[in-house]
């Protein structure tokens, strides 16, 4: 029996039926989602806390200027080695006396001229004192001759004795009266003295190291009139260096002394070691650069390592910090990338053997900066969808991608 070949109309009309078949199946099929796949472990875990951190000499000492005066020029540069008790740190010497003002000059003549004036008066009074002695020395002398030759009594006697020696006491106070007035007018004039006249006073004043050490930092090196209390020179020594940070109140209750920190970021090839030595128990009010006042506390850190490894470092130096908190030598652990939530819970997606996307709930542990620790939920070899997207969801086929 021959066959019948499709010819004419029947051929296009086939045709037209396999093109709208293939349409249909293309427009109707789910395509796969690329993304990129993760797997469950198992190993060490450690969460820790992070934050920037500043070295500080150990024993800091800030040299201040004991009395004001003016400074001469501090010769020492930072870096400069320091003995106590021996190297002069800075000399203060007095100030020159300041300008005058035409109001003020006006009332320091006047005030000079009033007590000139009072010194002439007081003059005068120690001339009538003295005037009055030598009258009653000479009355004294007339009566003490009568009595002598019995013309008159012993209390006429004693009366003119009384009466010179009050004379006496009356000039010694007029002369003290007038060396006064004399001194306070010589206090005045000193109100009256020009900057640029020469006269600085008495007393230049030696600072000496307090111990020793190394200058850090000379605030004040120039000549200039400084205050009493200020800063002039930084005294300490750079082979005792401590970190210092400053962490919000609610990461530092998880801190505990001995605790392990690795100082990162330092300027070194490598990490350095270090240990928690204080945790201040005293926290503080601190606004971050975006306007938010945050309790803060102090965590002081001790290096672990010799000198040597950290010798560039000095004080002032800024490094990143991150001090354990928690640790555990093996554990089943998931990507964070793979953790989002639902709800109170967390999830994720794991890639099933047909190669689809299905949703597991997974109870978390600690979180690290890495690693989520699974407690129930997944097992150590499941595959995982890391960083999904709204184009997954349960069901998707996925592939991973190249």
């Amino acid at each position: 029996m021959a066959r019948k070949l499709l010819t004419g109309p029947r051929m296009i009309g086939a045709l037209i039926v396999l093109v709208l078949a293939a349409a249909t199946f293309v427009a109707t099929r789910t395509p796969s989602a690329e993304v990129e796949v993760g797997e469950v472990t198992r190993g060490p875990m450690a969460t820790t806390v992070d934050d920037l951190a500043e070295t500080r000499v150990r024993n800091l000492f800030m040299v201040s200027a004991p009395i004001t005066g003016e400074l001469v020029r501090v010769p020492l540069k930072p870096g400069a080695r320091v003995v106590a008790g021996t190297t002069l740190l800075a000399r203060i010497r007095p100030a020159e006396p300041g300008a005058l003002d035409a109001r003020t000059l006006a009332q320091a003549t006047a005030n000079v001229r009033a007590l000139e004036s009072q010194a002439d008066a007081a003059r005068a009074e120690v001339e009538a004192a003295l005037a009055q002695l030598d009258l009653a020395e000479r009355q004294r002398t007339r009566v003490s001759t009568l009595r002598g030759k019995g013309f008159v009594a012993q209390a006429a006697l004693d009366e003119a004795s009384m009466e010179r020696d009050r004379a006496r006491a009356a000039a010694r106070a007029a002369r003290d009266g007038e060396r006064a007035a004399r001194r306070s007018a010589d206090a005045a004039r000193a109100a009256l003295i020009a900057p640029g006249a020469g006269m600085r006073g008495r007393g230049v004043v030696d600072v000496r190291a307090p111990i020793s050490g190394y200058v850090l930092s000379v605030p004040q090196e120039s000549t200039r009139v400084v205050a009493a209390g200020t800063p002039l020179v930084a005294i300490g020594d750079p082979d005792q260096l401590e970190l210092v940070t400053d962490l919000l109140s609610a990461d530092a209750v998880q801190v505990s002394p001995g605790a392990e920190v690795s100082i990162e970021d330092w300027g070194g090839d490598h990490p350095l070691k270090g240990r928690v030595r204080l945790i201040e128990p005293y926290g503080f009010l601190k606004v971050s650069a975006l306007g938010v006042e945050e309790q803060r506390v102090n965590v002081v850190i001790d290096f672990t390592e010799p000198r040597r490894a950290w010798a560039r470092l000095g004080h002032g130096f800024r490094a990143t910090i991150r001090i354990r908190t928690w640790s555990v030598g093996e554990t089943v652990r998931v990507p964070i990338s793979a953790l989002f939530r639902s709800g109170n819970a967390w999830q994720v997606f794991r890639v099933s053997t047909e190669g689809r996307a299905e949703t597991v709930n997974v109870r978390i542990g600690r979180m690290s900066e890495d690693w989520g620790q699974v407690l129930a939920g997944l097992v150590p070899g499941d595959q995982i969808i890391l960083h999904p997207g709204d184009k997954v969801e349960s069901g998707t086929k996925v592939r991973t991608a190249q």
